[in-house]
C-alpha cells in the first residue's frame, strides 16, 4: 500500500551504474487532499527513505491519479520524478539526474508537521501538544495498538500522529525544528533539532512512537522522551 514507510515497492534494474525504483500511490486527488499535512509527510518519508539505501538511486513516485501540488512539491523536492499513470515509457526516457533539495525538503516537512500536531490538537481534549500526546498514548493502550499486517495505513498513521505531537511538545519548550537526517541510523529520514542541556541535539520522535507500537507500550512512551528533553532544555 502507498503508506508503507519502509519498504520501496518495486527495485528496477540498474542504469548506468544507478540503482533505479520506483514507489507508488493509488489515491485520488480528493483521498490524497483529505488529510494534506499526513500526505505531505508519507510522500517525504516514501521518497528519502530508499535514497539511504543506495549511492545514488533514480526514484520514481508513480501516482495512478492527477495528485495535488502540495504531493507534487513533496516528490520534487526529494529529487524523485513523478509518473503519473500507467505508460511505462517514462522509464526508458533519457532524463537529466536530480538532487534532494535539502531546504526545500526541511521546510516542507516543518510546515506539513506543524499542521498535522495543530489538527490533532483541534481534536483533542487537551489544549497543549504534551497532554495530546499523552491522551493519545492512553487511547492506544485502551483500545489496541495498530498492528502493520491487519492495517498498515493505521499503522504508520499513528506512528506520524505520535511523532508529529512529540515533536510539537519538545518545539513549545525547547524551540527546534524538523530536519532530514542524511546519514543517521534509525527506520525512518525525520528527525527533530532542538536545545538539550545547553547544546543542540537531534531526538528521533518518530523512531520513539514507532517503538512504542511495536512494543505495545512497554516503557516506550514518546511523551517520556518529551519530558527528558524539556527537563533538560
Amino acid at each position: 500500500m502507498y503508506i508503507s514507510l519502509d519498504r520501496i515497492d518495486v527495485e528496477l534494474e540498474p542504469e548506468d551504474g544507478r540503482a533505479r525504483a520506483i514507489q507508488t500511490d493509488h489515491r485520488t486527488a480528493a483521498e490524497s487532499s483529505a488529510r494534506p499535512a499526513l500526505s505531505t509527510i508519507i510522500a517525504l518519508i516514501r521518497c528519502l527513505n530508499p535514497r539511504r539505501a543506495y549511492g545514488e538511486l533514480e526514484l520514481f513516485y508513480n501516482c495512478q491519479h492527477e495528485p495535488p501540488a502540495f504531493l507534487r512539491d513533496a516528490v520534487a523536492a526529494c529529487g524523485a520524478r513523478l509518473w503519473v499513470g500507467d505508460d511505462p515509457a517514462i522509464l526508458a526516457q533519457d532524463l537529466p539526474q536530480t538532487a534532494i533539495d535539502e531546504g526545500a525538503v526541511d521546510r516542507l516537512v516543518n510546515g506539513a508537521m506543524q499542521e498535522l500536531a495543530r489538527e490533532l490538537l483541534e481534536g483533542s481534549a487537551a489544549t497543549e501538544p504534551l497532554r495530546a500526546l499523552e491522551l493519545l498514548e492512553l487511547e492506544m493502550v485502551r483500545a489496541g495498538f495498530p498492528e502493520e499486517e491487519e492495517d498498515v495505513a493505521a499503522f504508520w498513521t499513528a506512528v506520524l500522529e505520535l511523532g508529529a505531537l512529540a515533536g510539537a511538545a519538545v518545539g513549545a519548550s525547547n524551540g527546534g525544528a524538523w530536519f532530514h537526517d542524511v546519514t543517521g541510523q534509525g527506520t525512518l529520514p525525520l528527525k527533530y533539532r532542538c536545545f538539550f542541556r545547553g547544546e543542540m541535539a537531534a531526538a528521533n520522535p518518530l523512531g520513539k512512537a514507532l517503538k512504542f507500537i511495536r512494543e505495545k507500550g512497554g516503557g516506550e512512551e514518546p511523551s517520556f522522551l518529551v519530558r527528558t528533553l524539556v527537563s533538560s532544555s
